[in-house]
């Protein structure tokens, strides 16, 4: 019967699983669990537990919790304490629960040394020795032996494959933990939450990853999900952002589920009143006011009760008389509300009841217009209180003193002691109903002088202060908004740019009239407990009032109670609220849909938020909702609960989900296609101008190599439309030139023959050679015995005898626009620091300050920074985490957003038919609007393909070269780059013929931009480059991530391979796989996947092997993280000689 109760429960009760222990004894069944923190969970679910174990057994059954004894001695031995253990019983009940079918939670229990285990679990990280496997609550390492290790070759396991481990509990003493040796090893199915509906459920109300340090929904690992699932269609509503929706629609397109693309917004009422009930339109100085304050027994108007007024009334502008009475409730005083007002049960006892106090109060208002701050909060409380004790229906004229402040200071906080601090009033024993009505009144009569300089007299004339009200610093209500079609997502855009430009104020907000003008094409819907409606609903409001709210939304959220449970408010509450949201959706006709507001994917996930938690401070980060993804089944057990009907359940979670769903129409956000900004004749000038300078250089004809690189090029450049970026770059460039600074490239631009004729970069990429100035006589070297033409020796023209220009560098275009040419050229220029914000200013002037926007970035999580984040959960825990746990916690909260940013050089240009919000909202980079500068809102990684990327970078190369040319008159774009001397300071001092005090330096390059650090300093050393080549792979090298240290340094001392064979450059890797017979495609990706980082697949791996690639160049591959191309590194090594 136990299996039976473990299947009803596990899934809906995170934690619930095969590692607790039952001990029943006559209707009370007690749960012995494995430590304190699931122990904690369940405690927070006994209420539902008992209702799912009292559906399996037939009768009502008590619940009590309780920590195994032994649950400290891993912890403690953690801790370095002995503790004396008992052998455990390896025939233990507990032992016998656990299994294939029921494993979540398996790891939860406490190991000890010397034990035979065995256990089940997921892999999430291999190493050379060993797996880490988990099962979502824990986390322990599996160490291969001798034996093991063919088994596990034999196996072929990888990430994500479920195992059952079998062997010895030992304790690493590196580690100082235990870790389980493997016996035995296998691969098995290992049951995971599925979807079995027939009809799939649409979740509507989900963040991921964007939602900065709060959402943890990994978008691959979702759409992985529902399409396990078979779900057909999911939304994301990120908190105030709509960052993820480029990665979000690539992964719905390729999973072939229908995105639904929202946002969470953050939504102000800049439309609420500061009057309300308004029948009498007095002059304000000659009005008579009651200024009341109450104090309560709790915060919920319709459940908790009055238990002291304080009213303060004003006649012709003066205090003229006080009203108080503490009242006798029906109820005891919460925690909260003694602890606030000192009022306790022992001195309401002897008070009179509310029936007996409120004809005086009445009395004492008659004739007059209420006054109070925060005012609903006072008048819903007297109205319900009238209601529920006199039965009767009670409104009244009153006026809200938090409204006109925001009207008439400037505060960063409206509480009644801030603003009595502010206006000088004077100190007030806050939170005791007449001091504070008192302090009220003070504050109303300095206010009413300070409207009458404003020219306001009247009742009826205070709502024109509104206008004033600084918007953003009002609070949000959290509102779902759903794009419907194109237009709506330009109004998303539209309104997200507004509340990071206009509206942040710690959030960004949308205020309420924005929406209102904005709302076409978008649904919106009542969100979470921080929602409109259920703010008024908890705060009081009457069914009319609630009706008015709703009916400005076009879907009404419900939510299952463990989403929503918390506070003071209990579960019977929430069932309440969620039953009179559903009546208002039928009397409205308003589609009612149950929303899980996911912040991630299954119910043990909650750990990991709390560690996310933890490491904000947040008091209580332990305490998760269950905010997990639910099946369509988990989501309708949650509907019953609350409404305990199953037609009401399938229509609210599975019907109107859908019917939201096919209210959306499919389109795309990004269209990934390039639209570059106009400007005429593009393709004839760079046509006509590339030309030109190449007869000017090469001759009338072209050398053979010459024209049909040229061919091949111009041919994609215009055929694709990429000409206008090369005659950005060229304006950009001879306007630098033109103001006295050089320009160096970055980049790949350097592999582009057009770019280097244009004067766009200063490296030329044809095969090394030799060229006349005077009779345009060439020589091409191309059987590979010279590296770079700089390196070429000194020769005379065989026609006139003039001294023979040297240049090339030999690399292909390819890696520039890929072998179709349709690579979107990325041009990257490295102008003087000096200048950078003057060509920032230019490029805004070519095409316009509202078409040019800096490229933004987004800042995520690092791996660092999450194990300091599990740290700190372990210390706010006190208790130490085994390795892998730490492991996979920090591997999931690692790229979870924290912050925005921008490229450091990089622009963004819209075509001047075209609006920003045709393609990204904007911002400032993160939301400091004192930096003048805005940034697009989505990464521009991800907008790449769609808009047109100048890099203008800021570097010190420029800036040096043009101080050396003022100072010797030198100009540097005429250094010879094969000039002996300056070479050989790259590898020896000789040439500089140092003093004897600096014997220690072996090479010359100290304070020579690239090559001055001690990193690539040592690499001279032992290098010893003798040519300009040389240089330009030892730039590659440093350049590179993993290229050097642990690869080719290791190689080159072995004896492997030399310097000129070694991987150096991207280009390095294309250019050997096709001279080794590989077809040219396939080299190229093998380049591109390599220089990313991504490594090689089995099928690349197997082509290498088939064209002789050496085992060596194959394991280099595989360690790469990052790779220079070789143009960059030329450019670079050019600026360092010329300084040099």
């Amino acid at each position: 019967m136990w299996d039976e109760i473990v299947r009803e429960i596990n899934g809906s009760i995170p934690y619930f699983n095969g590692s607790i222990t039952p001990m029943n004894s006559s209707g009370k069944l007690k749960l012995k669990v494995p430590n304190s923190f699931m122990a904690e969970r369940l405690m927070k679910k006994r209420e539902l537990l008992e209702r799912g174990i009292e559906k399996v057994i037939g009768e009502k059954i008590t619940v009590s919790i309780e920590v195994c004894e032994d649950e400290m001695v891993e912890k403690n031995s953690n801790e370095k304490k002995m503790v004396n253990v008992p052998p455990r019983d390896s025939e233990s009940k507990d032992e016998d629960q656990v299994g294939p079918e029921n494993w979540k939670g398996n790891l939860l229990r406490v190991f000890r040394p010397g034990e035979q285990v065995k256990v089940y679990g997921r892999i999430f990280h291999i190493e050379d020795y060993g797996i880490h496997i988990t099962d979502d609550s824990d986390s322990i390492f599996c160490r291969f032996n001798g034996m093991t290790r063919k088994k596990v070759e034999n196996l072929d396991l990888k990430l994500g494959d479920h195992v059952e481990v079998s062997g010895t509990v030992y304790r690493d003493d590196r580690r100082d933990e235990i870790q389980i040796k493997i016996s035995e090893i296998g691969k098995l199915n290992l049951p995971e939450r599925m979807d079995n509906a027939n009809v799939k459920r649409v979740e509507l109300h989900l963040h991921s990853k964007m939602s900065a340090l709060d959402g943890l929904v990994d978008l691959e690992d979702l759409f992985n999900r529902l399409k396990s699932w078979g779900h057909e269609a999911v939304a994301i509503t990120d908190h105030g952002v709509v960052q993820a929706f480029p990665e979000f629609q690539k992964l719905a397109l390729k999973n072939g589920i229908k995105p639904i693309f929202g946002m969470e917004a953050y939504m102000v009422d800049d439309v609420a009143r500061i009057t309300h009930n308004v029948e009498r339109n007095d002059d304000l100085v000659s009005a008579t006011f009651v200024v009341v304050d109450l104090e309560t027994t709790g915060l919920d108007p319709m459940r908790d009760e009055i238990v002291e007024i304080g009213a303060v009334k004003i006649k012709n502008s003066e205090i003229a008389e006080e009203y108080h009475t503490l009242i006798k409730p029906t109820k005891s005083m919460s925690r909260m509300s003694e602890r606030l007002t000192g009022i306790n049960d022992e001195m309401l006892k002897d008070a009179p009841t509310f029936e007996e106090v409120f004809p005086g109060f009445l009395e004492f208002i008659k004739d007059a217009t209420l006054v109070a701050h925060n005012a609903n909060f006072d008048y819903r409380f007297l109205r319900s209180a009238v209601k529920r004790v006199l039965n009767e229906e009670w409104e009244f004229q009153y006026i809200d003193t938090l409204g006109l402040s925001k009207a008439l200071l400037d505060m960063k906080s409206y509480s009644l002691d801030r603003i009595a601090k502010k206006l000088k009033i004077g100190d007030f024993r806050h939170h005791r109903a007449l001091d504070d009505a008192r302090i009220t009144a003070k504050i109303f009569l300095r206010f009413i002088e300070m409207l009458k300089l404003r020219g306001i007299n009247r009742i009826n004339q205070l709502e024109r202060v509104r206008e004033n009200i600084d918007v953003k610093k009002l609070s949000p209500y959290h509102v779902t908004i759903l794009v419907k079609n194109k237009e709506g997502l330009k109004n998303l855009y539209e309104m997200v740019s507004k509340s990071h430009l206009e509206y942040f104020h710690s959030k960004p907000k949308i205020p309420k009239s924005l929406l209102m003008e904005k709302r076409n094409g978008l649904l919106l819907g009542t969100a979470c407990l921080s929602g409109e409606l259920a703010e008024n609903y908890l705060e009081g409001a009457t069914l009319e009032e609630l009706e008015q709210l709703a009916a400005f939304y076009d879907f009404i959220e419900v939510m299952p109670l463990d989403v929503v449970a918390g506070g003071e408010v209990n579960g019977e509450k929430f069932k309440e609220m969620f039953r009179t949201f559903y009546e208002i959706g039928r009397k409205l006709n308003i589609p009612v849909v149950m929303t899980g507001d996911v912040h991630f994917l299954d119910p043990e996930d909650g750990k990991i938020r709390a560690v996310l938690m933890a490491a904000q401070d947040r008091k209580n980060y332990s305490d998760q909702p269950s905010a997990f993804l639910r099946t369509t089944e988990e989501m309708l057990e949650s509907a019953i609960e609350i409404f305990d009907d199953e037609r009401i359940a399938k229509e609210i979670v599975v019907e109107n989900t859908r019917k939201i769903a096919d209210m959306i129409e499919e389109f795309n956000i990004l269209d990934g296609k390039l639209h570059p900004p106009i400007i005429e004749n593009s393709e004839k000038i760079i046509e006509e101008e590339t030309m030109k300078k190449a007869h000017e250089y090469y001759g009338d004809p072209l050398p053979e190599v010459v024209e049909n690189r040229l061919k091949k090029e111009l041919n994609a450049i215009i055929e694709h439309g990429y000409s206008v970026l090369y005659l950005i770059a060229q304006k950009l460039v001879r306007k630098s030139n033109e103001d006295g600074y050089v320009v160096g490239s970055r980049g790949s631009v350097g592999s582009s023959l057009v770019a280097y004729l244009l004067g766009i970069t200063e490296v030329n990429p044809l095969p090394p050679h030799y060229r006349c100035p005077k009779c345009l006589h060439t020589e091409f070297i191309t059987d590979g015995s010279y590296g770079s033409g700089f390196d070429l020796p000194r020769k005379e023209c065989p026609i006139c005898g003039t001294d023979l220009m040297r240049d090339g560098q030999d690399i292909p275009f390819e890696v520039f626009m890929g072998f179709k040419g349709d690579k979107i050229p990325d041009i990257d220029l490295n102008f003087s620091g000096e200048y950078q914000s003057r060509a920032h200013k230019y490029i805004e002037k070519l095409f316009g300050k509202e078409h040019v926007f800096r490229a933004g970035t987004i800042s995520t999580v690092a791996e660092r920074s999450a194990f300091g984040y599990v740290k700190k959960y372990e210390e706010k825990e006190g208790r130490k985490l085994r390795s892998s746990e730490v492991l996979r916690l920090a591997m999931r909260i690692t790229g979870v957003k924290r912050t925005t940013g921008q490229h450091p050089g990089g622009l963004m240009i819209v075509p001047k038919d075209m609006d920003i919000h045709d393609f990204t909202p904007v911002q400032y980079p993160a939301n400091d609007s004192k930096s003048g500068v805005r940034t697009t809102h989505f990464d521009y990684e991800s907008i790449h393909d769609d808009l047109v990327k100048i890099d203008i970078l800021g570097h010190d190369d420029p800036t040096f070269i043009k101080m050396l040319k003022d100072i010797t008159g030198v100009d540097p774009m005429k250094i010879d780059m094969n000039d002996r001397a300056t070479l050989s300071i790259f590898s020896s001092v000789k040439a500089l013929k140092l003093k004897s005090k600096f014997a220690d330096v072996k090479v010359g390059t100290l304070g020579i931009p690239e090559f001055g650090t001690q990193f690539v300093r040592q690499m001279l050393e032992e290098t010893k480059p003798s040519s300009f080549a040389d240089l330009v792979r030892i730039s590659g090298l440093s350049h590179g991530t993993d290229v050097w240290l642990n690869n080719a340094r290791d190689l080159i001392v072995s004896g492997k391979a030399t310097l000129k064979d070694v991987i150096a450059c991207r280009d390095d890797i294309m250019n050997y796989l096709i001279k080794k017979g590989m077809d040219e495609l396939t080299a190229f990706k093998i380049m591109e996947n390599v220089r990313k980082g991504k490594g090689l697949t089995e099928d690349f791996e197997e082509e290498m092997k088939k064209c002789k690639v050496p085992k060596w160049f194959i394991e280099s591959c595989k360690r790469i993280k990052y790779l220079f191309p070789k143009a960059h590194a030329v450019a670079y090594v050019m600026m360092a000689f010329r300084i040099a």
